[in-house]
């Protein structure tokens, strides 16, 4: 990666260089010579970029500014293939080192290396389940890290840092002299200072370094050491060097990974995934120069927060993850069922605090351990397992002794659900439930009065006690409830441990959910929730009150009684609420507090179905409409029920005189009556019609027309003349055209449609009156009959003589027998 810098620093060097010397070589050398040739440094090749405007950070454009300033491709690629730096495709050069300066270190920064620079993102494991749904304790916490597990942000660097190469840092002088600069450490740890010269800074702490710079530079700035000083210095790290680390043992991917020297141990765990379920997470291992320099448990990280693997790596550090050495599964009442890892000596206690310690309803008289008999003690090699008892209260006090080993699956139980010395009380009381048998609650009567006593609709006159025997099973009692409340009942028995009591509801003696129906000219007809001495007032009322075609003179209610014969169903019942006189009358407002009170008088039941049937009598205004040529046109109200058309023209004031009677028009839902309306006011009974809600009369103008369609000369309109008749009209619109029909069609301006023959022998040439249409209609287009070929012409010709030859055999035949 630093090797990539120079490079790319250098091409800048170099194109800056070749802006004032224009022999530029261009035989194809090697980075270093280039660098030995132009005597440059690292870090003035750096600055030599900055000074040319390019960030010396990005290897696409120093490559870009290299070609716009003399270096040929063929050279860029030869060192690009010389370092292994070629481009990727992406844009991006591999293996570019992270600026530190201005980003944090994140799961992202984390890479592998391998030998052609490729970057592998790892991933990251989860942990497995068993099939007894039990999860590995601990492995989840790399399935999904917060941002504090990973590697923190570089700076402040603290004092004990160690400097070495490929380390960069600021150095800053101000007062009474003021400069900056950006030093980077080569790979002989040293730094090249403008003035003063290269100093080995490798080794030292950051903290040190400080130090040995002031005083090496207060030999050329002697304000730094003055008192009070005049000059003043810093030194800050603004690029970490990169550190490789070998991770090993239990992982998805073990191998050699480039991290920042700024991680610690459990940031490296977290970038390479953590260890796979065949890990030990209690005995992780950081190996430094052949020797173990700590060992990392992280269940002392996840249940004590005690953080062990906060310790700084360094380069070539091992990290060794070794199998899981003692495997236990636990289930049942604790916070935490899964499977665990045990270190040596750890006991049951252990796991259990481990699992997040005891339910309260775990049992502790007993446990059992599903335990795998080891190899050498199998007695039958078909049987591997067996499962073992414990006390669980005195293996925990130390009583028993019991020490789980590997591939242990401990089961804890629960305790029961029954309760001691308790009775319960259910059903119509105001607090059922369970209840303790003390001196206050001895008896059933004592019982009910904890339960707050019966409810309103409590039936008192019968409970029941279930009482459970010693061997389980029941026996039941009858309670006179009311008895024993009022003391009459000298059997108030004492309770016993277990006893049931049950009081019902008057369910038991009353009919539930009774209702009575009410349909007809009522506001809101239906079903109603029936109560005692309710009568048919309320229900009227209840329902909203009469509507106004309501018939008054009685209503009918069906009522459900005894069937006086098999065929009977219910019996009819009529409540008259108004005299013989008056019961045609419509309802008014006014009338409904004398309705009411008549009402009131009958006493309705349960399952009553009350039908309030609508007034014969009563029915809302309808109407017809007439319009065109009369005097008043509008709409008129229907009078009676068999009013009649003329009755209505009469009413409308008759025809204008522009008025067209034969033209008028009855139309009636859409479709036009037939019918001559001219008869109609002339007096003709006979033609007269009822009319119905919804009727429309139309009177036209006098059209002075007839209209002519169809298969004529030119159809149109020819003006009316008294008398002529279908063929005058014809002529005048040029005659009928070939391929016309036999017959026309008239129809006269009421409506009336005829069927002319004006075609062969016997022709009708009726009188047109005005208004009317004549239609002339074509014949349709027949199908023109393919002509047949010589072949097919000679097979017909045969068949029919074929056939008629077979008809004279016949007859032949018959005449001679």
């Amino acid at each position: 990666m630093v090797r990539k810098v120079i490079f790319l620093s250098f091409l800048v060097a170099l194109c800056v260089s070749a802006k004032s010397d224009k022999s530029v070589v261009q035989a194809q050398t090697t980075v270093s010579e280039e660098l030995s040739k132009r005597n440059l440094t690292l870090q003035q090749a750096r600055q030599l970029a900055r000074q040319a405007g390019v960030n010396p950070d990005d290897p696409n454009q120093l490559a870009s500014f290299a070609r716009s300033n003399g270096a040929s491709e063929e050279q860029i690629q030869a060192w690009l293939q010389e370092l292994g730096l070629a481009n990727n495709g992406t844009g991006q050069s591999p293996g570019q080192v992270q600026d530190l300066r201005d980003t944090s270190v994140s799961a992202s920064d984390i890479i592998e290396s391998e030998p052609n620079g490729a970057v592998q993102l790892i991933p990251i494991t989860k942990p497995d389940t068993t099939k007894d749904g039990l999860t590995y304790f601990g492995y989840n916490i790399f399935a999904n890290v917060p941002d504090a597990f990973k590697p923190a942000n570089v700076g402040p660097v603290d004092d004990g840092y160690i400097i070495g190469p490929e380390d960069e840092m600021r150095l800053a002088v101000w007062g009474a002299t003021e400069f900056q600069y950006e030093l980077a450490v080569d790979a002989e740890g040293r730094v090249f200072i403008p003035t003063i010269g290269q100093i080995t800074v490798a080794g030292q702490t950051l903290k040190d370094l400080r130090e040995y710079l002031k005083n090496r530079l207060s030999k050329s700035y002697s304000g730094l050491t003055r008192n009070p000083p005049t000059i003043f210095m810093d030194v800050t790290l603004t690029r970490l060097r990169p550190i490789r680390v070998f991770v090993i043992g239990e992982l998805e991917n073990p191998g050699g990974y480039t991290f920042s020297s700024y991680s610690t141990l459990f940031n490296v765990l977290y970038g390479v995934g953590g260890p796979t379920v065949k890990g030990s997470l209690r005995n992780i291992q950081l190996i430094r120069n052949g020797r173990v320099v700590t060992t990392f448990d992280l269940y002392e990280f996840l249940l004590k927060g005690i953080d062990s693997g906060s310790i700084r790596l360094q380069n070539n550090d091992r990290i060794f993850i070794p199998p899981r050495t003692n495997t236990v599964s636990i289930e049942g009442p604790v916070l935490r069922p899964a499977i665990y890892e045990l270190k040596k000596g750890e006991e049951l206690s252990d796991l259990i605090n481990y699992a997040g310690n005891l339910k309260p309803e775990a049992y502790g008289k007993r446990f059992q351990v599903n335990r795998i008999i080891p190899i050498n003690e199998r007695k039958d090699p078909s049987i591997a397992r067996v499962v073992l008892d414990y006390n669980l209260e005195t293996v925990l006090n130390g009583s028993e002794n019991f020490t789980p080993i590997d591939g242990d699956k401990i089961m804890l139980l629960d305790i029961s659900g029954r309760l001691e010395n308790v009775a319960y009380i259910n059903g119509a009381v105001y607090q059922p439930g369970a209840y303790e048998i003390s001196s206050e609650v001895k008896t059933i009567k004592d019982l009910i009065a904890a339960a707050d006593g019966l409810l309103d609709g409590a039936y008192s006159y019968r409970g029941e006690l279930v009482r459970t025997n010693p061997d389980l099973s029941k026996t039941f009692f009858s309670l006179d409830i009311e008895g024993i409340l009022s003391g009459e009942d000298l059997k108030d028995m004492e309770l016993q441990r277990l006893d049931v009591i049950e009081i019902y509801r008057n369910s038991v003696e009353a009919i539930s959910d009774r209702f009575i129906e009410i349909n007809g000219s009522v506001e809101n007809p239906g079903r109603y929730e029936y109560s005692e001495n309710m009568t048919l007032g309320d229900l009227i009322l209840i329902a909203g009150g009469f509507n106004e075609d309501a018939y008054l003179g009685d209503i009918e209610i069906s009522r459900l009684e005894k069937p006086e014969d098999i065929n009977s169903k219910s019996v009819q019942i009529f409540v008259p609420l108004l005299p013989g006189d008056a019961k045609e009358q419509f309802y008014t407002p006014s009338l409904l507090t004398n309705l009411l009170d008549e009402a009131d008088k009958f006493e309705i039941q349960h399952r009553d179905k009350i039908y309030v049937r609508p007034n014969p009598r009563f029915k809302p205004q309808e109407s017809v409409s007439i319009t065109g040529e009369v005097f008043y046109p509008g709409s008129y109200v229907l009078l009676s029920e068999n009013e009649h058309l003329s009755n209505v023209i009469k009413r409308a004031g008759g025809f204008t005189p522009e008025g067209y009677p034969k033209g008028a028009k009855l139309i009636r839902n859409g479709n036009q009556i037939i019918i001559d309306i001219d008869k109609v006011i002339n007096g003709r009974r006979s033609d007269d019609i009822e009319l119905f809600p919804g009727d429309e009369i139309v009177v036209p103008r006098i059209p002075n027309t007839v209209a002519v369609r169809g298969n004529v000369g030119n159809e149109g309109l020819v003006k009316f003349k008294p008398g002529e008749k279908v063929s005058y009209y014809l002529e005048r619109v040029g005659g009928m055209q070939k391929e016309s029909e036999r017959r026309v069609l008239l129809t006269q301006p009421d409506g009336t449609t005829y069927s002319v023959r004006r075609k062969g022998l016997f022709k009708k040439n009726p009188e047109v009156y005005d208004g009317a249409t004549i239609i002339v209609q074509r014949k349709p287009e027949e199908e023109k009959r393919e002509g047949l070929t010589p072949r097919e012409f000679l097979q017909e010709t045969t068949a029919l003589l074929t056939g008629a030859l077979t008809v004279i055999l016949l007859v032949d035949r018959v005449f001679l027998n």
